[in-house]
C-alpha cells in the first residue's frame, strides 16, 4: 500500500495568538516590520542601482488609518503567491545579498494582523508595470486584484486599527515608535497627517560619526539616556561589523543591575538590553552600538547566541580595555575619577586579564584594618601581608591587628582575593590568609605554674559562659587597655563523629571536607587591670555579674548581635553592682 503524503495546516489565528503572545514583546511591533520591509525594499532596489534615493512614508488618515509606503522594488504577483502568502517564507532568505537584509524569516507581516483585521498591501514591482493589490483577513484568507493605476515603484501597506489598539495610531504615540525603531535607518522617514510633513530620522547620527568631537557625543548620550556621562568613545569591531559609541557612568552600579542600552541591527532598533555583547564586567558603561553582520532572532528583539557574538563581545572588552589604558597616561585624573567611582568593575577586569592586571593593580583600592590603601601603599608598607576572605573575620580582626602590628586586608569583596594571590606571583611581598583563631593563637599564653588561680579563674568562667556556648581563654595581649575580645571562629574539626564507624559515609567523607564547629571564645587580657583584679575576686555574685557584663559588653563592642534574653542578663548584672555599691556606700555611712 503506498504511503499518501499530508501537508500541514497552519490556523492563522492561532498564529497571529502566537505573534502577539509570544514571540513579539508589544503590539508596536508592527511599526518596526513595516520599517523593516520598506528598508529592505529599498536595499532590494538599490542591488540595481546603487545611486538610487530611498524613501519612506507613513500617513495617518483622517478616517484613522495608516498607509504606509516606500519607493522600493516592489513584488510581483508570482513573489505575492509564493512569498507573501506562505508563513515563514522570506524573499531575502536565500538572496546572494541576504546579509544586507535586516528581515529574514517571513513573519514580519503578520504582526499587522495583531493591531489591525485586514492588511491592504499594494505594490509595483520594478520588474513590471502591473500594480497589484492584495488583501488579507486574519480569517486566514486573502483576495489578489490588479488596479489600473500609474503609480510609480514601489508598496503602500495600508491598516485600519482594531478598536482596542486605536491609540498605537495616534499621532503623538505613532510618531514616539516610529522615532523610536527608526531614528537611525540610512533613508528619510516622514510623518504625514494632512498638510503636516515631518522627518523623524537623521540619516548620519552622531554616535556613528567618526568625526564627531567628545562634546557632540556625550550632549548625544544626554538626551538619549537622559543622563550626564564622565566620558565617551567609539568602538568598532571586525566580528559583527559593530560600530557605536560607549558612555561611562557617573555612579556606582551592581553586577548584578540591569541598564538600559540600544542596540541596532543594521541601524533598525533592536533591543534596549545589551543582547549579551557586553563582556560581564561592563555593567559601568552604557552603550549605543549598530551591528551589520550578526543574526537576530525570529522576534528580532536580541541577537542569536554563536560563536560570531561570542568574539565580537571579547572585541568590545578589549576596546573597553584599550580606553582605560590609554586615560592612565592621556588623562590620570580623568581616570582617577572613573576607578573611585567604579574600582569593582575595573577590579574585575584586572582579575581575568593579567596585562590589566600589570597595569592597574597599584591604583585599585582595598580595605585595611588601617583603612581604605592602594595596593602600591599596601606592599610598600610591609613585605609581609595578611587578608581574610570572611567579612565578618575581617571585623574581628582589625579590632587586635593593628596593635599587633599586622596589616590586614579584608578580601571579601568579589574579586580581591583573586587580585591578591595574582599580584604575589608579580611583586616580592608574602600573603597570608588569616582567621580571628589565628589572632588568638598569637597571643602569649599565661602560666599556670607561675599564676596557679588562672587555671581555676578559667573554670569558673567556662561554667558561666556554657549556656552562651561560650569558651573563656585567658592570654596577654595588646592594647592593655582592651579587658576582652570576643572571637567567634575558633574552629575544631570533628575528627571522630558518631557516624565514623559508618563504611558508607567513610567512602563519602572521601569526596567531602572536613566538618568544623564553630566555638565562640571569650578572650580575657591577662594584661589588663580589671582581669587582674577579676581573677582575684571571691564573691559569687560580683564575680558572675562582672563576667557577664564583660561578654555582653564584647558582644557589642564586636557589633554582634543582642538579643533581649541577652541584654536582660546584662542589665541584671549591672544593677546588682549597683545595688551592692550603694548598699556597701550606705553601710559605710552608716558606719562613719
Amino acid at each position: 500500500m503506498e504511503n499518501k503524503p499530508y501537508l500541514f495546516q497552519v490556523n492563522l489565528k492561532g498564529m497571529i495568538s502566537l505573534l502577539s503572545e509570544h514571540i513579539y514583546s508589544n503590539p508596536s511591533t508592527f511599526v518596526r516590520e513595516l520599517l523593516q520591509n520598506g528598508i529592505d525594499a529599498i536595499t532590494a532596489f538599490r542591488t540595481l542601482d546603487e545611486t538610487f534615493e530611498g524613501c519612506l512614508e507613513a500617513e495617518l488618515r483622517e478616517d484613522g488609518a495608516l498607509r504606509f509606503t516606500d519607493n522600493g522594488i516592489g513584488l510581483t504577483e508570482n513573489d505575492i503567491h509564493q512569498v507573501l502568502t506562505v508563513i515563514g517564507e522570506s524573499s531575502k532568505r536565500d538572496s546572494l545579498s541576504s546579509a544586507d537584509f535586516i528581515g529574514r524569516f517571513g513573519i514580519g507581516l503578520l504582526s499587522c494582523f495583531v493591531v489591525s483585521n485586514d492588511i491592504i498591501f499594494e505594490t509595483r514591482s520594478a520588474m513590471n508595470k502591473e500594480v497589484i493589490r492584495w488583501c488579507g483577513k486574519a480569517d486566514g484568507t486573502y483576495e489578489i486584484v490588479n488596479i489600473q493605476d500609474n503609480r510609480p515603484i514601489g508598496t503602500t501597506v495600508i491598516l485600519k486599527p482594531k478598536k482596542e489598539w486605536k491609540h498605537l495610531f495616534e499621532y503623538e504615540t505613532f510618531k514616539r515608535n516610529l522615532t523610536l525603531y527608526g531614528s537611525s535607518l540610512p533613508y528619510p522617514i516622514f510623518l504625514i497627517q494632512g498638510d503636516k510633513r515631518v522627518q523623524i530620522n537623521d540619516a548620519c547620527p552622531i554616535w556613528l560619526d567618526p568625526d564627531a568631537s567628545k562634546a557632540d557625543l556625550l550632549s548625544f548620550g544626554r538626551k538619549v539616556f537622559q543622563a550626564s556621562f564622565l566620558d565617551a568613545f567609539q568602538v568598532q569591531t571586525e566580528a559583527g561589523k559593530i560600530t557605536g559609541t560607549i558612555f561611562i557612568l557617573p555612579f556606582k552600579t551592581q553586577f548584578s543591575g540591569k541598564l538600559t542600552h540600544k542596540i541596532y541591527l543594521k541601524r533598525m532598533l533592536l533591543s534596549e538590553e545589551d543582547c549579551n555583547l557586553l563582556p560581564p564586567w561592563a555593567f559601568f558603561v552604557k552603550c549605543i552600538l549598530n551591528v551589520e553582520t550578526l543574526s537576530s532572532t525570529a522576534s528580532r528583539e536580541s541577537l542569536v547566541n554563536n560563536d560570531e557574538l561570542r568574539k565580537a563581545s571579547a572585541e568590545i572588552g578589549i576596546a573597553i580595555k584599550n580606553y582605560l589604558k590609554g586615560l592612565i597616561h592621556s588623562n590620570p585624573d580623568l581616570f582617577a575619577k572613573i576607578l573611585d567611582i567604579h574600582y569593582l568593575h575595573i577590579k574585575a577586569i584586572a582579575a581575568e586579564d593579567n596585562e590589566m592586571l600589570s597595569l592597574f593593580i597599584d591604583t585599585l583600592p582595598f580595605e585595611t584594618n588601617k583603612g581604605i590603601r592602594n595596593f602600591k601603599s599596601i606592599r610598600n608598607n610591609s613585605s609581609q601581608v595578611y587578608y581574610t576572605p570572611v567579612l565578618d573575620d575581617f571585623k574581628q580582626i582589625r579590632r587586635i591587628a593593628s596593635s599587633q602590628g599586622m596589616l590586614v586586608i579584608n578580601a571579601a569583596y568579589t574579586f580581591d582575593e583573586t587580585l591578591l594571590k595574582k599580584a604575589t606571583r608579580q611583586f616580592d611581598f608574602k600573603l597570608e590568609k588569616i582567621t580571628p583563631s589565628y589572632i588568638l593563637d598569637s597571643f602569649k599564653n599565661v602560666s599556670y605554674s607561675d599564676h596557679p588561680t588562672y587555671l581555676d579563674f578559667e573554670g569558673r568562667c567556662n561554667e558561666l559562659l556554657k549556656p552562651m556556648g561560650c569558651v573563656c581563654k585567658l592570654k596577654y595581649f595588646t592594647p592593655i587597655d582592651t579587658p576582652v575580645i570576643y572571637v567567634a571562629s575558633e574552629k575544631i574539626t570533628l575528627e571522630n563523629s558518631k557516624s565514623a564507624n559508618n563504611p558508607l559515609n567513610a567512602v563519602l567523607g572521601a569526596f567531602k571536607p572536613k566538618v568544623e564547629k564553630t566555638v565562640p571564645t571569650l578572650c580575657m587580657n591577662a594584661n589588663n587591670e580589671l582581669i587582674q583584679t577579676l581573677t582575684e575576686i571571691k564573691d559569687v555574685v560580683v564575680f558572675e555579674s562582672i563576667v557577664h557584663i564583660l561578654y555582653i559588653q564584647s558582644l557589642l563592642l564586636g557589633k554582634y548581635p543582642v538579643n533581649d534574653e541577652g541584654m536582660n542578663l546584662f542589665n541584671a548584672s549591672l544593677y546588682r553592682l549597683i545595688t551592692m555599691g550603694m548598699q556597701d556606700l550606705l553601710g559605710f555611712i552608716h558606719k562613719n
